[in-house]
């Protein structure tokens, strides 16, 4: 009996907790996501090759992680004027998918240690969608 209620009781929080997201309000603005991990993360991506350790390959996959992680704080938007509406935008939802995409390509590379997959998703998955937002929203 213990169980069953300690079960539904995290359940229902898990329930409190998805009611809640919808109502999140950006914390930290576009830049400083793209700064403080979306920017460093897609460096580690793009940048590995040679990767002969179970490290090497964890770092890339931490990476694909935390890009992952950023995508979903940016599908709301940041905390600066106009970003939580330019959020709200199809191309916006568009090139935020195709970054989660490519990261979870990444991710699927990793899983194999494949380095031909791991470039081909980070040169052909990953950055189009990365310079078509920038060309579209860097400036605003």
């Amino acid at each position: 009996m213990t169980n069953t209620r300690t079960c539904l009781l995290m359940l229902f929080g898990c329930v409190l907790t998805v009611s809640q997201a919808a109502e999140l309000e950006p914390e930290l603005q576009v830049k400083q996501l793209m700064n403080g991990i979306i920017t460093p993360a897609t460096n580690t991506i793009w940048g590995a090759y040679q990767l002969e350790t179970d490290a090497q390959w964890q770092e890339v996959e931490n990476a694909a992680f935390a890009v992952i992680g950023a995508a979903n704080l940016l599908a709301i938007g940041g905390s600066a004027e106009g970003e939580a509406d330019a959020a709200g935008t199809e191309q916006w939802q568009e090139f935020n998918a195709q970054m989660l995409a490519a990261s979870r390509q990444v991710l699927a590379a990793v899983a194999v240690r494949d380095e031909e997959a791991l470039s081909d998703a980070g040169n052909n998955a990953l950055y189009p969608p990365c310079e078509g937002c920038h060309q579209q929203y860097q400036n605003q």
